[in-house]
Protein backbone atom coordinates (compact mmCIF):
# COMPACT_ATOMS: atom_id res chain seq x y z
CA UNK A 1 0.00 0.00 0.00
CA UNK A 2 1.54 3.19 -1.00
CA UNK A 3 2.24 5.47 1.60
CA UNK A 4 1.62 9.21 1.38
CA UNK A 5 4.28 11.52 2.08
CA UNK A 6 4.98 15.17 3.54
CA UNK A 7 4.86 17.37 0.95
CA UNK A 8 7.12 19.66 2.73
CA UNK A 9 9.33 22.55 1.72
CA UNK A 10 11.67 23.91 -0.66
CA UNK A 11 11.10 23.60 -4.29
CA UNK A 12 7.39 22.93 -4.96
CA UNK A 13 6.08 19.92 -7.42
CA UNK A 14 7.77 17.48 -9.74
CA UNK A 15 6.96 20.36 -12.97
CA UNK A 16 8.52 23.32 -10.47
CA UNK A 17 11.54 21.37 -9.23
CA UNK A 18 12.36 20.89 -12.79
CA UNK A 19 11.91 24.04 -13.40
CA UNK A 20 13.54 25.79 -11.15
CA UNK A 21 16.76 23.51 -11.27
CA UNK A 22 16.69 23.97 -14.77
CA UNK A 23 16.29 27.95 -14.58
CA UNK A 24 19.69 27.63 -12.38
CA UNK A 25 21.61 25.79 -14.85
CA UNK A 26 20.65 28.20 -17.43
CA UNK A 27 21.53 31.16 -15.45
CA UNK A 28 24.16 30.29 -14.32
CA UNK A 29 25.83 29.00 -17.80
CA UNK A 30 25.17 32.61 -19.23
CA UNK A 31 26.75 34.36 -15.91
CA UNK A 32 30.16 32.98 -16.97
CA UNK A 33 29.58 34.31 -20.84
CA UNK A 34 30.97 37.49 -21.98
CA UNK A 35 29.45 37.93 -25.01
CA UNK A 36 25.59 35.83 -24.21
CA UNK A 37 22.75 36.13 -26.85
CA UNK A 38 19.54 35.12 -24.97
CA UNK A 39 17.13 33.25 -26.97
CA UNK A 40 13.88 31.86 -26.97
CA UNK A 41 14.95 28.21 -25.70
CA UNK A 42 12.74 25.93 -23.65
CA UNK A 43 14.52 23.67 -20.66
CA UNK A 44 14.83 20.10 -20.47
CA UNK A 45 16.03 16.99 -18.34
CA UNK A 46 19.19 16.65 -20.38
CA UNK A 47 20.21 19.88 -18.55
CA UNK A 48 20.32 18.51 -15.28
CA UNK A 49 22.18 16.73 -12.65
CA UNK A 50 21.96 13.13 -12.22
CA UNK A 51 21.32 13.83 -8.42
CA UNK A 52 18.67 16.29 -9.72
CA UNK A 53 16.94 14.22 -11.52
CA UNK A 54 16.92 11.34 -8.80
CA UNK A 55 15.15 14.52 -6.84
CA UNK A 56 12.30 14.64 -9.26
CA UNK A 57 11.72 11.69 -9.93
CA UNK A 58 11.17 11.09 -6.03
CA UNK A 59 8.92 14.31 -6.31
CA UNK A 60 6.66 12.76 -9.53
CA UNK A 61 6.31 9.56 -6.97
CA UNK A 62 5.57 11.53 -3.74
CA UNK A 63 2.77 13.98 -6.09
CA UNK A 64 1.48 10.73 -7.71
CA UNK A 65 0.66 9.03 -4.31
CA UNK A 66 -0.87 12.17 -3.03
CA UNK A 67 -2.60 12.32 -6.33
CA UNK A 68 -4.35 9.12 -6.24
CA UNK A 69 -5.09 9.17 -2.64
CA UNK A 70 -6.89 12.75 -3.63
CA UNK A 71 -8.52 10.73 -6.23
CA UNK A 72 -9.87 7.60 -4.38
CA UNK A 73 -11.01 9.85 -2.21
CA UNK A 74 -13.08 11.26 -4.91
CA UNK A 75 -11.24 14.64 -5.29
CA UNK A 76 -10.02 14.87 -8.45
CA UNK A 77 -7.21 17.74 -8.87
CA UNK A 78 -6.39 17.57 -12.65
CA UNK A 79 -2.67 18.01 -11.51
CA UNK A 80 -1.17 17.31 -14.54
CA UNK A 81 -2.82 19.06 -16.69
CA UNK A 82 -2.79 22.05 -14.61
CA UNK A 83 0.69 21.82 -14.06
CA UNK A 84 1.69 20.98 -17.73
CA UNK A 85 -0.54 24.57 -18.60
CA UNK A 86 1.73 26.60 -16.05
CA UNK A 87 5.11 24.96 -17.38
CA UNK A 88 4.76 23.94 -20.98
CA UNK A 89 6.03 27.59 -21.89
CA UNK A 90 9.46 27.00 -20.66
CA UNK A 91 10.19 22.84 -20.20
CA UNK A 92 10.82 21.07 -23.45
CA UNK A 93 7.82 18.69 -24.59
CA UNK A 94 9.69 15.73 -24.80
CA UNK A 95 10.77 16.85 -21.25
CA UNK A 96 6.95 17.29 -20.02
CA UNK A 97 6.30 13.83 -21.69
CA UNK A 98 8.76 11.67 -20.02
CA UNK A 99 7.67 13.47 -16.16
CA UNK A 100 4.02 13.13 -17.43
CA UNK A 101 4.22 9.24 -18.52
CA UNK A 102 6.40 7.96 -15.32
CA UNK A 103 3.82 9.92 -13.29
CA UNK A 104 0.35 8.76 -14.66
CA UNK A 105 1.93 5.46 -14.61
CA UNK A 106 3.09 5.84 -10.47
CA UNK A 107 -0.21 7.30 -10.03
CA UNK A 108 -2.22 4.73 -11.35
CA UNK A 109 0.06 1.80 -9.58
CA UNK A 110 -1.00 3.66 -6.30
CA UNK A 111 -4.56 4.15 -7.15
CA UNK A 112 -4.68 0.66 -7.74
CA UNK A 113 -2.94 0.23 -4.08
CA UNK A 114 -5.90 2.52 -2.20
CA UNK A 115 -8.42 0.39 -4.24
CA UNK A 116 -6.71 -3.14 -3.25
CA UNK A 117 -6.41 -2.07 -0.06
CA UNK A 118 -9.72 -0.17 1.13
CA UNK A 119 -12.11 -0.78 -1.36
CA UNK A 120 -14.88 -1.99 0.20
CA UNK A 121 -17.26 1.37 1.34
CA UNK A 122 -16.55 1.09 5.05
CA UNK A 123 -12.61 1.02 4.61
CA UNK A 124 -12.52 3.49 2.07
CA UNK A 125 -15.01 6.08 4.02
CA UNK A 126 -12.92 5.52 7.25
CA UNK A 127 -9.45 6.08 5.49
CA UNK A 128 -11.08 9.02 3.37
CA UNK A 129 -12.24 10.47 6.49
CA UNK A 130 -9.16 10.30 8.39
CA UNK A 131 -7.44 11.85 5.92
CA UNK A 132 -9.82 14.76 5.30
CA UNK A 133 -7.65 16.96 7.07
CA UNK A 134 -4.64 15.87 5.12
CA UNK A 135 -6.10 16.35 2.00
CA UNK A 136 -6.99 19.95 2.37
CA UNK A 137 -3.50 20.37 3.21
CA UNK A 138 -2.52 18.65 0.16
CA UNK A 139 -4.85 20.32 -2.36
CA UNK A 140 -4.26 23.64 -0.81
CA UNK A 141 0.00 22.85 -1.05
CA UNK A 142 -0.51 21.28 -4.85
CA UNK A 143 -2.51 24.33 -5.66
CA UNK A 144 0.15 27.05 -4.58
CA UNK A 145 3.34 25.02 -6.20
CA UNK A 146 0.75 24.88 -9.69
CA UNK A 147 0.93 28.97 -9.10
CA UNK A 148 4.62 29.13 -7.84
CA UNK A 149 5.43 26.73 -11.05
CA UNK A 150 3.10 29.13 -13.32
CA UNK A 151 5.16 32.36 -11.98
CA UNK A 152 8.61 31.37 -12.19
CA UNK A 153 8.00 30.06 -15.68
CA UNK A 154 6.27 33.65 -16.64
CA UNK A 155 9.49 35.14 -15.70
CA UNK A 156 11.74 33.19 -17.07
CA UNK A 157 14.21 35.61 -19.09
CA UNK A 158 15.40 33.20 -21.90
CA UNK A 159 12.55 31.14 -22.46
Amino acid sequence: MPRVRNLGVGPAGPWLALLAVLAAVGLARAAHSENVALLPAKLGLESISKAERAKLWKRVDEYATVDALLEFCGRKLNLQRRTWAAVSPCVEVKSLRKVAAVFRAKKAEYVKAWETAFGEPEKKKALCDSQKPQLAEYTRILDAHISEAATLCSACIFC
